[in-house]
């Protein structure tokens, strides 16, 4: 979750749904009564045509919501009260609408008061989101920019100037060159993975100078190197930056490391299932009794316990109780193959800091 803008004196807030777990801090913050401004379509009537086929048309609505819900199939919250705000030319002002959020949607929420407890649930979504940054390195044979980087903008740190002889000249001296500029990119590329702590370093750009460089920092320094990843860029600039997150670069990395993140989180649990180890439970009533405890260091759980009715209550007051006793938890996709491996135990476990009898 990204907030974008801040007014509390009015009591509004706008933000960002940057991913999956947004959607359960959103259900846990928005609330009867607020309002709810966003993006959206409705179908709305014309002339001899029947309201319920008329054409969709894309507009701005301002909710006064009635009521929350998340939707366990399609992965979004649903968002449904009365249209306090909309085109005047569509006359749809007192009637009922549904607001769909998904991972992109962009909202304003304007509250009567915002509790501190709000606020500390939209600071703690927003640091999970800054953990999926990364960084882009777009460059060629002329220089490199560096820019910080999440699936929707991006940030220009610095630009290297290469300093290479035309390619014309002396082979020896354009290979020492071309080491001096790896080499200054690669410490730059340090400091900022040392300051940032992105996810992963992504590298585009024309002819060959991507894959020369990728070469030399993974045989110089190997642990940069694992954080590499590559890209696609025709330019050095700052364009090719844009480019790559354009092309959907950061978005498909950020996927690939939060699944094999989730990957390594679930088979860790089997692992200690399969050792007998006391250090771990699962189900939901096992893992809340964990977390009541102040047992639990982590708990995973799919996101269709969360969206189910059935379940949803408990798994949030499971989730509130980790914020409580300083539990991580991470909701895994129930769609992805760690999702499903994890159904497998019931949809929910937890790696424990001490055993329970």
């Amino acid at each position: 979750m990204k907030i974008l803008e801040k007014d509390l004196k009015r009591g509004s807030i706008k933000l960002r749904v940057d991913n999956l777990d947004d959607l359960y801090w959103l259900s846990s913050i928005i609330e009867p009564g607020d309002l709810v401004t966003m993006r959206t379509t409705r179908r709305v009537k014309q002339d001899g045509i029947r309201a319920d086929s008329g054409e969709r048309v894309p507009m701005t609505l301002t909710l006064e919501v009635e009521k929350v819900k998340v939707d366990q199939y399609s992965a979004r919250l649903r968002i449904t009260g009365i249209v306090r705000v909309g085109p005047e030319k569509f006359g749809i002002q007192g009637q009922h609408h549904t607001l769909n959020v998904t991972e992109g949607s962009v909202l304003r929420i304007v509250k009567r008061k915002w509790s501190r407890s709000h606020l500390d649930i939209l600071r703690r979504a927003e640091e999970s989101s800054s953990k999926g940054s990364v960084i882009l390195v777009a460059m060629d044979d002329d220089g490199a920019t560096i820019a910080k980087a999440n699936a929707y903008r991006a940030e220009e740190i610095a630009f290297v100037r290469s300093n290479l002889p035309s390619k014309r000249g002396e082979l020896r001296g354009r290979e020492d060159a071309e080491r001096r500029y790896y080499a200054e990119l690669s410490s730059l590329l340090e400091e900022v993975n040392s300051r940032v702590k992105p996810r992963a370093i992504i590298v585009g750009g024309p002819g060959y100078a991507k894959e020369k460089f990728t070469s030399y920092v993974k045989e110089r320094k190997p642990e940069l190197g694992r954080k590499l990843r590559e890209g696609g860029a025709t330019s050095s600039t700052f364009s090719g930056v844009l480019e790559m997150i354009k092309r959907g670069d950061v978005d498909r990395v950020v996927k690939e490391l939060t699944l094999a993140n989730d990957m390594r989180e679930v088979d860790e649990i089997f692992q200690l299932l399969a050792r007998e180890s006391r250090l771990v439970t699962y189900g939901l009533r096992e893992v809340m009794r964990a977390v009541q405890f102040g047992a639990a260091e982590t708990v995973l759980v799919v996101s269709s316990l969360l969206f189910s009715p059935e379940t949803r209550d408990d798994v949030m007051r499971i989730l509130e109780m980790c914020e409580d006793t300083g539990a991580e938890f991470h909701i895994v996709d129930s769609r992805s193959e760690p999702g499903e491996k994890l159904l497998s135990l019931g949809g929910i476990a937890a790696k424990l800091r001490y055993q329970i009898e």
